[in-house]
């Protein structure tokens, strides 16, 4: 009997460690893999006319997790890594770390951005990269000390939506500007203002930007032409203070505020709708 074979293309096939990128920080020498687990959670439909049969899934949820072991546990700057909510405390060329208690304290307001890069790609070659919109260290590791094995700081990382995106994203795996629609502001909108200035020289970063409200509050006019704008955003917070004339700039939103032929009064205000970038 003749037999087949499978359309086999090699050049696809993978082997060998990857870096691992945690808010910015290389973390160095990884040691025992680095694993990745997906799992979309699926939920029994079934219906009395069919008895204990299962007729269908439905997606109820999606967990993903990392595992890894970082080797460099010399580096204390790797530790407070693994363990964002113990202090990192220095002194001069010294360093150690402080682990205390802090209740109450948020994971996901600590979650990063976390990214395995395959070394066997080229830095400038993302089209294999995991990129984990917000990832936070479970905390909890083992150290061994003993005259033949290796130490080294297991990190299980939990995964969380970003629930500032559209669709809730975890992980995008490539090229993260594949598909890419740049986030986007409207033109602004004054309120019943006094004062009939502008606002002009919006910009918004596709990564930071999320889709919410931006308001501009005039809260101090310090002299005639002058007035000093409070910007909130209704996910992002307190931004910062604008000054009438100057540029200001944030992570999630930049503009400038202009002067006009009547003065700002305290309570004028400007909003400003922002769409995070997103791959619809």
């Amino acid at each position: 009997m003749p037999s087949s074979n499978a359309n086999v293309n090699t050049q696809k096939l993978d082997l060998g460690p990857c870096r691992v990128t945690y808010g910015g920080l290389d973390l160095g020498a990884t040691l025992g893999n680095v694993s990745v687990k997906v799992k979309y959670s699926k939920a029994d439909l079934k219906m009395d006319q069919t008895g204990t049969t299962i007729v269908d899934k439905r997606v109820s949820g999606l967990e993903i997790s990392v595992e890894s072991a970082l080797a460099e546990v010399q580096d204390k700057s790797i530790w407070k890594k693994a363990f964002p909510t113990a202090s990192l405390v220095t002194s001069g060329m010294n360093s150690a770390m402080l682990f205390d208690n802090k209740l109450g304290l948020s994971s996901y307001d600590g979650a990063q951005l976390l990214v395995l890069h395959p070394l066997n790609k080229a830095d400038a070659d993302k089209s294999l990269d995991y990129n984990f919109y917000k990832a936070y260290p479970s905390e909890e590791s083992d150290i061994v000390f003993g005259p033949t094995e290796q130490q080294k700081l297991k990190i299980v990382w939990n995964i969380f939506p970003d629930v500032s995106q559209p669709g809730y994203p975890q992980l995008f795996i490539g090229d993260s500007t594949v598909g890419l629609v740049a986030a986007s502001a409207a033109a602004p909108v004054a309120g019943s203002n006094t004062g009939n200035g502008t606002v002009t020289g919006v910009s918004v970063f596709s990564g930071y930007t999320k889709s919410e409200t931006i308001t501009l509050t005039c809260v101090g006019v310090p002299s005639a032409n002058h007035a000093n704008f409070e910007v909130n955003g209704s996910i992002s917070g307190p931004l910062g203070l604008a000054a009438v004339g100057v540029g200001f700039s944030s992570l999630v939103i930049a503009f400038t505020i202009n002067d006009g032929t009547t003065d700002f009064v305290i309570g004028d205000s400007f909003t400003i709708v922002t769409t995070a970038a997103n791959y619809g």
